[in-house]
Protein backbone atom coordinates (compact mmCIF):
# COMPACT_ATOMS: atom_id res chain seq x y z
CA UNK A 1 0.00 0.00 0.00
CA UNK A 2 1.14 3.43 -1.17
CA UNK A 3 1.96 6.03 1.29
CA UNK A 4 -0.76 8.79 1.71
CA UNK A 5 1.23 12.37 1.25
CA UNK A 6 0.47 13.95 4.42
CA UNK A 7 1.33 17.61 5.83
CA UNK A 8 1.74 18.49 9.63
CA UNK A 9 0.41 21.70 10.99
CA UNK A 10 1.83 23.55 14.06
CA UNK A 11 -0.46 26.49 15.36
CA UNK A 12 0.61 29.26 17.50
CA UNK A 13 -1.01 29.67 21.37
CA UNK A 14 -0.22 33.73 21.11
CA UNK A 15 -1.98 33.99 17.31
CA UNK A 16 -5.60 34.25 17.61
CA UNK A 17 -6.22 32.87 14.21
CA UNK A 18 -4.32 30.05 14.46
CA UNK A 19 -6.08 29.42 17.73
CA UNK A 20 -9.76 30.04 15.62
CA UNK A 21 -8.41 27.96 12.64
CA UNK A 22 -7.60 25.04 15.20
CA UNK A 23 -11.27 25.25 16.80
CA UNK A 24 -13.03 25.10 13.33
CA UNK A 25 -10.62 22.16 12.37
CA UNK A 26 -11.66 20.01 15.44
CA UNK A 27 -15.11 20.72 15.05
CA UNK A 28 -15.04 19.16 11.79
CA UNK A 29 -12.84 15.91 12.74
CA UNK A 30 -14.06 14.01 10.11
CA UNK A 31 -14.00 16.12 7.23
CA UNK A 32 -10.46 18.26 8.12
CA UNK A 33 -9.34 17.52 4.50
CA UNK A 34 -12.19 18.70 2.77
CA UNK A 35 -12.16 21.55 5.17
CA UNK A 36 -8.86 22.69 4.36
CA UNK A 37 -8.51 21.76 0.77
CA UNK A 38 -11.41 24.54 -0.03
CA UNK A 39 -10.38 26.78 2.20
CA UNK A 40 -6.82 26.83 0.30
CA UNK A 41 -8.86 26.71 -3.11
CA UNK A 42 -11.02 29.15 -2.72
CA UNK A 43 -7.92 31.99 -0.65
CA UNK A 44 -5.82 31.72 -3.80
CA UNK A 45 -8.72 31.90 -6.64
CA UNK A 46 -10.78 34.61 -4.77
CA UNK A 47 -8.98 37.85 -5.50
CA UNK A 48 -10.98 39.24 -2.98
CA UNK A 49 -10.43 36.67 -0.13
CA UNK A 50 -6.98 37.86 0.44
CA UNK A 51 -8.07 41.92 1.49
CA UNK A 52 -10.58 40.43 4.28
CA UNK A 53 -8.46 41.90 6.76
CA UNK A 54 -8.08 45.37 5.75
CA UNK A 55 -7.54 48.18 7.55
CA UNK A 56 -11.38 48.87 8.32
CA UNK A 57 -11.89 45.03 8.65
CA UNK A 58 -9.47 45.06 11.09
CA UNK A 59 -10.66 47.90 12.95
CA UNK A 60 -14.49 45.99 13.31
CA UNK A 61 -12.78 43.19 14.28
CA UNK A 62 -10.52 44.98 16.85
CA UNK A 63 -13.80 46.50 18.44
CA UNK A 64 -15.72 43.37 18.89
CA UNK A 65 -13.27 42.01 20.71
CA UNK A 66 -13.27 45.41 23.12
CA UNK A 67 -16.88 44.91 23.41
CA UNK A 68 -17.16 41.01 24.46
CA UNK A 69 -14.22 41.78 26.68
CA UNK A 70 -15.85 44.65 28.25
CA UNK A 71 -18.91 42.36 28.56
CA UNK A 72 -18.02 39.40 29.91
CA UNK A 73 -15.49 41.93 32.66
CA UNK A 74 -12.12 40.75 31.74
CA UNK A 75 -11.57 44.20 30.27
CA UNK A 76 -12.51 47.63 32.25
CA UNK A 77 -15.53 49.39 31.08
CA UNK A 78 -14.31 52.60 28.76
CA UNK A 79 -17.06 55.57 27.78
CA UNK A 80 -19.43 54.20 25.32
CA UNK A 81 -18.44 55.25 22.03
CA UNK A 82 -22.01 56.66 20.15
CA UNK A 83 -24.08 53.75 18.14
CA UNK A 84 -23.14 55.88 15.21
CA UNK A 85 -21.25 53.85 12.14
CA UNK A 86 -18.72 56.16 12.37
CA UNK A 87 -15.26 53.96 12.95
CA UNK A 88 -12.26 55.39 15.23
CA UNK A 89 -9.69 57.68 13.64
CA UNK A 90 -6.15 56.72 14.52
CA UNK A 91 -5.78 58.36 18.35
CA UNK A 92 -9.46 56.74 19.11
CA UNK A 93 -7.82 53.50 17.87
CA UNK A 94 -4.53 54.14 19.64
CA UNK A 95 -6.63 54.83 22.97
CA UNK A 96 -8.79 51.55 22.70
CA UNK A 97 -5.42 49.34 22.07
CA UNK A 98 -3.29 51.34 25.22
CA UNK A 99 -5.86 49.08 27.35
CA UNK A 100 -4.00 46.07 26.15
CA UNK A 101 -0.91 47.83 26.84
CA UNK A 102 -1.76 47.64 30.60
CA UNK A 103 -1.67 43.57 30.83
Amino acid sequence: MADKPRIVLQFKDCDFRHRKALEILQEHSRSKTDLVVNAILHYVSCPDAQNELNRNNLRKIIREVIEEMQADGSLGVTAQAPQAAVLPDAEELGDLMSAFRGR
